[in-house]
């Protein structure tokens, strides 16, 4: 793993104060140019390189999401020996760091590497990567599908990711717990998480 200051000039990515809307924009252009990519089981292997992105692994300690030096590829660094669904999720998270704030980034700084840190300065690009990966690997409408069928055990076995995950998703879209009658389930509205 590359040292997380590198000798070239390096910046951490810039957010881009995207709505959840417009993240789910992103997720759906980026399904729609990539067909064959297989987000339900295994690594995000296939999806990152039709990106153009390396997945390599690494021994502690894990700074790194996301490195794009300067004239090299971009790479994603999982922990070497990690859970594959941790892995997953991490992966995703590095995947939407490529998609939404690289191009930004590297036109505000010119010049500079790009490198996506586990603690960022400001979590701001995190956390909008963040929402990329659950909008990416957790469609909203299969999440509330399967969350009304089996609850957080059946989307982490189907859409292969860690549990916690599961119910962080489930938070940010409001699934509320059984009504009173303890049959029926109630939805409610709520405005655009883009201030996670």
């Amino acid at each position: 793993m590359p040292a997380p200051y590198p000798s070239y000039p390096y910046v951490e990515p810039t957010a881009v104060n995207a709505t959840q809307d417009e993240i789910d924009a992103v997720v759906a252009d980026l399904l729609e140019n990539n067909p064959n990519a297989c987000l339900r089981e295994g690594p995000l292997d296939a999806l990152c390189r039709a990106l153009n992105v390396d997945i390599e692994y690494s021994i502690p300690p894990h700074d790194l999401i996301l490195d794009v030096p300067l004239n090299s590829r971009a790479v994603i660094w999982l922990p070497k020996n990690g859970r594959p669904r941790h892995d997953r999720i991490a992966a995703a998270i590095g995947v939407g760091h490529w998609i939404m704030h690289v191009p930004t980034t590297r036109e505000k700084h010119a010049g500079c590497g790009i490198q996506a840190l586990y603690s960022p300065t400001d979590p701001a690009a995190r956390k909008e990567a963040r929402l990329f990966a659950y909008a990416l690997l957790m469609p909203e409408e299969d999440f509330k599908n399967l969350w009304y069928e089996g609850r957080s055990a059946v989307v982490a076995d189907v859409l292969n990711v860690p549990t916690q995950i599961v119910y962080e998703r489930a938070s940010m879209l409001d699934l509320t717990q059984p009504d009173s009658e303890g049959d029926k389930y109630e939805w409610k509205e709520r405005p655009s998480v883009a201030g996670l």
